[in-house]
């Protein structure tokens, strides 16, 4: 399947870009008490509203979804609001060591001494896999930080793989095949129009 990239122009009018968790609840019928799981295959959510736009502009989104093929093919999906970290994010931050699982990753390359060098809230993503930062990440003198995130890692990264913070994103597919339909008046205008998707574990 092929991975498309969504258009830039115009910028979306609202968005809902979420993790939705996969948790497990058993209540005991007999004193009501409640164990609770976190449960693995947490995903990455979206619901994106398009702002009324003329057809120069529409078609080059109707282009997009007409390439997708409903829920065929996947594209690269980002929280617009969060594309670029509130952190520096200077250096060329990779991988410290292979075998890192869970909710940290030790990581190097970073500008040194670096004080907000990432923030909790910001993302970042490393070899496919989209994460959000849960608390703010210094490094130390050797460009060095720890990362605490959610959610966890699917699979452990290869020593020296890359760390992106610039528009990091992760594929999605749409939630339905009737993506394409999209009403447009009497005065050539396309209207609002909202999309949703999830992500797709390969």
């Amino acid at each position: 399947m092929t991975n498309y990239t969504m258009p830039t122009r115009p910028g979306f009018r609202s968005a809902d870009f979420y993790l939705e968790t996969n948790t497990g609840i058993y209540q005991s019928p007999v004193n009501k008490a409640v164990q609770r799981m976190e449960r693995s295959g947490a995903l990455w959510q979206a619901v994106y509203t398009l702002p009324a736009m003329k057809r120069a502009d529409a078609m080059v989104w109707k282009a997009f979804f007409l390439k997708l093929k409903g829920r065929v093919h996947t594209f690269s999906a980002y929280d617009p609001e969060c594309a670029q970290p509130r952190g520096v994010a200077t250096g060329t931050p990779l991988v410290k060591g292979a075998g890192q699982t869970g909710n940290t990753l030790l990581i190097d390359g970073c500008t040194a001494s670096t004080f907000g060098w990432l923030m909790a809230g910001d993302y970042f993503s490393c070899e496919g896999q989209l994460h959000q930062l849960t608390q703010d990440a210094d490094t130390n003198g050797s460009g060095e930080t720890t990362l605490v995130f959610e959610p966890p890692r699917r699979s452990s990264p290869a020593d020296n793989a890359a760390i992106v913070t610039d528009k990091p994103s992760c594929k999605m597919i749409m939630l339905d095949d009737s993506t394409g339909s999209w009403p447009s008046d009497a005065m050539g205008v396309y209207q609002e129009k909202t999309f949703t998707a999830m992500e797709v574990i390969s």
